[in-house]
């Protein structure tokens, strides 16, 4: 069911202050009061009104208050000021049931209304027993409030209460309210402070009246009251005065309809077209992107498994033709020989034919690559058939073999195969005597049949021949060098301050960094050792600032003054401060 809202903008001297709707159907007022719809800090806005009374809500209807100041200035939109005039509470009311909106001036105030469309919202009217408490400074109110929720309430100089005082005008102590279960208030106060409490419809009294009556009594330096709906009192705090009163409030909330689940769930697209509309197009596009999925999946799917098949059924086909390919043949049986008589002669044997010569040109062969036949060879006879190909068309073939010149050169005179070499490239003996050969090189150690070593040898005098040989060792001899043990021992880091402990930590994971800078010394002075202290000073910034190396020179103490300038992640000191970190090293 659809009704009107009312939407507020409050306007105090010439800027917006406050916008807000309202979606009950109750009376609309702005101040300072807690009892106000829109209230106002006092501490912000200590010059606004405490309470303004903007419209009545009676009968189902909406009427506009007329101010009691003269100079109030009202304008509405859609009706006329003089028609429709009512009393309603003691108070001239304008009903306004078929006006659009309009607003109120008052002073430095003004109000602006207007009534947009919207939903009835159920409400639940129900009281409930809450403390409200007003502060009085100079003759004027300044706080109104309401404390239904807190437990405890504390008024005083200090700021940990609740309502904090100017501690330069007030510093006694504080003044107590305990808000109990059943609506009541204990009041607690000093015994010196000005109290006056009317209880039950009694007159005020002070302090002493009610320890008297028994409405009150002393606890040592507090008084102690009970207070029950109806009481009212007045406290005096230096230039504060403290007004509480224990009252009975109505409050308007807004409750819930039951409605079942589908309900609910239609409710939150039916309520708003805009909300319905959008959710309707991205059940659209939702459903467009699966469809869509669907449909790839099918047809791309089906693709892809009908060229699995046909990959498969190929690969089938080739593995038939292969294994065809490579069935040995059967061999055919032989043939039994048949016999002869024995006064037949044999045949004479057939005279082998001449090889023909090959042309001195060869012919041409078209550029066609060789079908398959089907046939296996065996490893052994295609390496037979490349070492005839080797020896037929290649000037290895004229080396090799019982007719070669490598057969021809080392069979002489039946010498080895070093000596001949040796002999044809004029060299001499293992006497050193001179050959005519070309003159020095290399010569083929051993004798006989069998191979030698190659090995380098002087050139004999004149430039010809073979000098004596000298071997060269090609071994190299690497020499086990002396691991050397060292140790070092660091000391507590000597120092003080909060960042002490964290300066320790990052400082200990850098002793391996200064045992390299001892090992990298120990290379150039060989019995170095001794203690080593290092002073350093960390900055705000988490990193080193100075260090001075005591104990070290050269560039042994250059080395451990970088390693300690390269150190990050200190912990961030509020200022620098001072670190001594010792060393002891030691060579075993």
């Amino acid at each position: 069911m659809s009704h009107r809202n009312v939407r507020l903008g409050i306007v105090y001297r010439g800027s917006i202050v406050k916008e807000e709707i309202i979606d009950r159907e109750i009376d609309v007022s702005v101040g300072l009061r807690a009892d106000s719809t829109v209230q106002f800090s006092p501490k912000d806005y200590p010059d606004f009104p405490d309470h303004l009374d903007v419209l009545f809500h009676e009968g189902g209807e909406h009427y506009l208050v007329v101010p009691s100041d003269p100079s109030a200035r009202i304008n509405l939109r859609g009706a006329s000021q003089a028609d429709n005039v009512e009393t309603i509470r003691n108070k001239r009311c304008i009903r306004i049931g078929e006006v659009a909106g309009g607003s109120v001036v008052v002073g430095d105030v003004t109000v602006m209304f207007q009534f947009v469309r919207g939903y009835a919202t159920p409400t639940k009217t129900h009281e409930r027993t809450v403390l409200r408490i007003g502060l009085v400074y100079d003759e004027r109110l300044i706080s109104d409030r309401i404390f239904p929720q807190e437990k405890t309430i504390s008024i005083g100089g200090s700021n940990g209460d609740t309502v904090v005082l100017d501690q330069a005008e007030y510093s006694g102590a504080s003044l107590s309210f305990v808000n109990n279960k059943d609506g009541s208030v204990l009041l607690k106060a000093p015994a010196d402070m000005k109290l006056r409490v009317a209880v039950q419809d009694q007159p005020p009294r002070d302090v002493s009246q009610l320890v008297e009556s028994g409405k009150a009594k002393q606890d040592g330096g507090t008084t102690v009251a009970h207070l029950t709906l109806g009481a009212r009192g007045r406290a005096v705090m230096g230039p504060y005065s403290i007004l509480f009163q224990v009252v009975r409030q109505k409050v308007v909330v807004p409750t819930m309809e039951k409605k079942s689940l589908i309900e609910r769930f239609l409710g939150l697209f039916l309520q708003d077209v805009v909300w319905t509309a959008c959710f309707s197009i991205a059940l659209l596009l939702g459903g467009g992107v699966v469809t869509q999925a669907v449909l790839y999946q099918r047809t791309q799917g089906q693709y892809l498994k009908n060229a699995k098949k046909a990959e498969e059924h190929v690969s089938v086909i080739i593995d038939v033709d292969i294994a065809e390919k490579e069935e040995p043949k059967e061999e055919e049986p032989e043939e039994e020989p048949k016999e002869t008589a024995p006064e037949m002669k044999p045949e004479p044997e057939a005279k082998p034919k001449k090889r023909a010569k090959p042309d001195k040109k060869p012919a041409k062969v078209a550029d066609k690559k060789p079908e398959s036949t089907g046939k296996t060879v065996d490893l052994e006879t295609r390496k037979r058939n490349a070492r005839k190909v080797v020896a037929k068309r290649t000037i290895a073939g004229a080396l090799m073999g019982a007719g070669g010149a490598t057969t021809k050169l080392f069979a002489e005179g039946g010498e080895g195969d070093a000596a001949v070499v040796a002999k044809t490239f004029g060299g001499g003996d293992d006497s050193g005597d001179k050959g005519d050969g070309p003159g020095g090189g290399v010569k083929l150690a051993g004798g006989g049949g069998g191979g030698g070593t190659v090995e380098k040898v002087k050139r004999g005098k004149g430039g010809k021949g073979f000098g004596k040989r000298k071997k060269i060792a090609t071994k190299k001899v690497k020499k086990k060098e002396k691991k050397i043990k060292i140790s070092l021992s660091a000391g507590a880091l000597g120092g003080s301050g909060a960042g002490k402990s964290g300066v320790a930590r990052v400082i200990a994971r850098k002793n391996s960094a200064v045992r390299r800078c001892y090992e990298g010394a120990l290379r150039k002075t060989p019995g170095l050792s001794g203690k080593v202290k290092v002073r350093f000073t960390v900055g705000t910034a988490g990193t080193i600032t100075s260090v001075s190396v005591i104990g070290a020179s050269g560039d042994f103490a250059t080395c451990i003054k970088r390693k300690f300038q390269r150190i990050r992640g200190l912990p961030l000191l509020p200022s620098p401060q001072s670190f001594t970190q010792s060393y002891v090293f030691t060579k075993n």
